[in-house]
């Protein structure tokens, strides 16, 4: 007669074999709404054989996303086909639900192969996490928040398209400063006031003050004690 512990061991891992819980997966292709994903790890079968995982199609990939009164918040990456994804399996069916229902699904499975949800991740050996900082990294271009408050961001070009932008605090431009609609200010603690410790050279244009252009007639008493005719 059987050992009737053993019977129910092997009656326990049969039905185990068909429990999906979590697996390293591929992406297959990404349109942005859904996945088609490969499981990357075969399973063996008690005889020996190997079995090659299917694709699941409809796989709805996890990005952080929010609704605040109405305005959309989501942040994505780019995913391209071979790029690594966690999939997580669902303990009820997923098609209701991905229709947009909530209501009990018509079919009572549960962690199968077919109801998975994608999550992208790093590989192991394939890239080495920021320990210091809260990092965003694409290429060679990087962002760093450091613990501090400092940010910090290298990249190739950058364009901020905006209503209003307002910087308070100094700044400072290592490069050259370029502007296409004018300059102009007025006010603070000190008042306005510009230095420039280095040469100017101002041209196709008219300098004013007060309305009245000094660009033609202003002189210095060192050049030839002629003093300025217009201020």
């Amino acid at each position: 007669m059987a050992n009737p512990l053993t019977a129910l061991r092997a009656l326990i891992a049969t039905e185990l074999a068909d429990v999906y819980t979590t697996l390293p997966g591929e992406i297959v292709s990404y349109d942005g709404v859904f996945a088609i994903v490969r499981p990357t790890i075969a399973k063996q079968l008690t005889n020996g054989d190997i079995l090659t995982p299917p694709q699941i199609v409809r796989v709805p990939v996890c990005w952080p996303v929010g609704d605040v009164n109405g305005a959309q918040a989501l942040i994505t990456v780019p995913l391209k086909p071979g790029d690594p994804v966690k999939l997580s399996f669902c303990a009820r069916a997923l098609e209701s639900w991905l229709d947009g229902h909530n209501g009990a699904p018509n079919d009572p499975r549960q962690f199968d192969l077919s109801d998975a949800f994608a999550t992208p991740m790093v590989r192991p050996g394939t890239m080495t996490a920021d320990t210091e900082n809260v990092s965003v990294q694409y290429g060679p271009a990087t962002l760093k928040l450091s613990p501090a408050g400092d940010l910090t961001f290298n990249v190739k070009k950058w364009t901020v398209n905006t209503d209003q932008g307002t910087v308070n605090g100094p700044l400072t431009v290592n490069g050259l400063l370029t502007y296409t609609e004018g300059m102009k200010g007025s006010g603070g603690s000190g008042g306005a006031t510009i230095e420039i410790d280095g040469n100017v050279d101002f041209r196709n244009g008219t300098l004013t003050h007060d309305g009245k252009d000094v660009g033609k007639t202003h002189r210095h008493p060192y050049d030839g004690g002629i003093t300025d005719e217009v201020l």
